[in-house]
């Protein structure tokens, strides 16, 4: 019973198409010649959202732990077999479509509050004690035992709960059917999630993980890295910034501007503004109208040697004009020329406009320069490799706790994983055709081996997550369509390479 469940469920999940936003295909992006770390810190950006190195790692690493569980690979994936089935771009690809996401919500006026970032973090119930209460302790700990900084994870859950928001908005969570299911998807479906294994599941924590970290094999793994190192690209410039505060529209510009512009001044229940209650907003978008005409004045005249502007020397990573925390001028800076000017780029104080004098481009650091960077990475790298090669050797002969018939759609808590990564963990589990295997997170590997296997009679529920994640597939393939139009993407590394 087992055996041919196991062989032919993974044919009976994949007969209907079960779309996740995060898995769309590529195709929307022009990856270009950049070469890697055109960039210091930046891989790519989107829209006005820029993706970081650390982000891109992480987002390989995941795709490249689920590859490497493919038994066709053999259980074994090397950089060079990741590279050949296109990991990387499939890496990037996912980071690009997620920063699509972010920048449409930002757009829509979405925010994530810190509350609402801590309730997420607590209420996983994943960093507590042995009375059930969250532990700050643990929670750092497992943390540093990731090698993450707080605030950087608690920034991938505001992502993750921004994303959440903007389906919600968008009606991805509702309950009325959104497209039509033929019978024949429907008993597909219906068999698909009837399905349900026996789980015991094992945990194998990093922490548990110990290793010497010899100088040879350093060196050696930053020979092989070394472009992912570099110094930071240097500026000399002269700016010109235009700030909104020294605009002072009349009080019939702002009027004129509300008449011609109200539809775009609603108050939080969704009722248009008047022209008292929306001023303040309306002043706003005025000053930084009147901003931008005077910024491009002020562009020819530097542009043409009319006008003398503030000389400054900065390097990419000073963050010298900022909007909403992202410089957007340093991207443009890297592309320019000697001796160019840049259109107006608007900035949180202002619109500004600049002229490159000079320009030091980055280049690798030593070995001995970029020492410490190169530490914490073989050492990231080394823990991976170990907790691979723990996990394989545990396969057969691991002790965990049964939890009980699961499918993949299982709605309880699975012990140490929080819900992005319980449900990581059983669509693994339920698209391999192996009886006992693990699967792969950042700071742990979970063991699991299928003790019994059933056919269950379906719950109503089941049948309309499953239903309602072929429906979100079709609208999230058509939404990620129209945001890749709709969101510049700029490429800084070459994947080819």
């Amino acid at each position: 019973m087992i055996t041919w469940m196991q062989k032919h469920k993974k044919w009976l999940v994949i007969t209907i198409w079960i779309s996740a936003i995060a898995f769309i295909g590529a195709g929307m992006v022009n990856w270009g010649s950049y070469g890697f770390g055109s960039s210091n810190d930046k891989v790519a950006t989107v829209g006005h959202i820029d993706i970081h190195f650390a982000e891109y790692q992480r987002a390989y690493n995941e795709v490249y732990n689920e590859y490497s569980r493919i038994p066709q690979l053999g259980g074994i994936l090397d950089e060079a077999q990741a590279k050949q089935l296109g990991l990387p771009k499939i890496a990037l690809q996912r980071l690009i479509q997620q920063t699509q996401l972010l920048n449409f919500a930002q757009d829509l006026g979405l925010e994530v509050s810190d509350q609402e970032v801590s309730n997420e973090i607590i209420n996983a119930n994943v960093y507590v004690d042995d009375q059930g209460r969250f532990s700050s302790e643990i929670y750092k700990q497992s943390l540093r035992d990731r090698q993450m900084r707080t605030d950087e994870f608690e920034e991938s859950i505001r992502k993750v709960l921004l994303i959440q928001k903007l389906l919600g908005v968008m009606n991805l969570n509702t309950e009325q059917p959104l497209v039509h299911i033929t019978p024949l998807e429907v008993s597909s479906l219906k068999m698909a999630s009837s399905i349900y294994d026996r789980l015991m599941v094992g945990i194998i924590p990093t922490s548990q993980i110990s290793f010497d970290v010899k100088e040879d094999e350093v060196k050696e793994f930053w020979l092989k890295n070394a472009s992912q190192w570099k110094t930071p690209m240097a500026f000399h410039v002269e700016y010109i910034l235009v700030p909104y505060s020294e605009q002072n529209p009349q009080e019939e510009e702002l009027l004129e501007h509300y008449n011609d512009f109200k539809t775009d001044y609603f108050n939080e229940d969704g009722h248009l503004m008047s022209f008292d209650e929306a001023k303040d907003l309306v002043l706003r978008d005025v000053q930084k109208s009147k901003a931008e005409s005077v910024a491009k004045r002020e562009y020819i005249a530097l542009r043409d040697g009319k006008k003398k502007g503030e000389e400054t020397h900065f390097d990419e990573n000073d963050h010298y004009f900022i909007k909403n925390g992202v410089d957007l001028v340093v991207a443009d800076m890297k592309v320019a020329q000697k001796g160019q000017t840049l259109r107006p780029i608007e900035a949180d104080k202002g619109y500004v406009t600049l002229k490159i004098l000079d320009k030091t481009e980055s280049v690798d650091k030593s070995f001995d320069e970029a020492r410490n960077e190169v530490n914490e990475a073989f050492k990231k790298y080394k823990r991976h490799q170990e907790l691979i090669k723990i996990a394989q050797e545990s396969i057969s002969t691991f002790k965990g706790k049964d939890i009980g018939f699961v499918n993949k759609y299982y709605n309880g808590t699975i012990e140490n994983l929080d819900t992005t990564q319980k449900a990581h963990f059983l669509n693994q589990v339920f698209s391999s055709n192996q009886k006992e295997g693990y699967v792969l997170f950042e700071d742990k590997a979970v063991m699991y081996r299928i003790l019994e296997q059933a056919v269950m009679p379906l719950q109503a529920v089941d049948f309309d997550v499953v239903a309602k994640n072929v429906k979100y597939g079709i609208i999230a393939e058509t939404l990620m369509v129209y945001l890749g139009k709709r969101y510049k993407t700029t490429m800084y590394i070459d994947l080819d390479k």
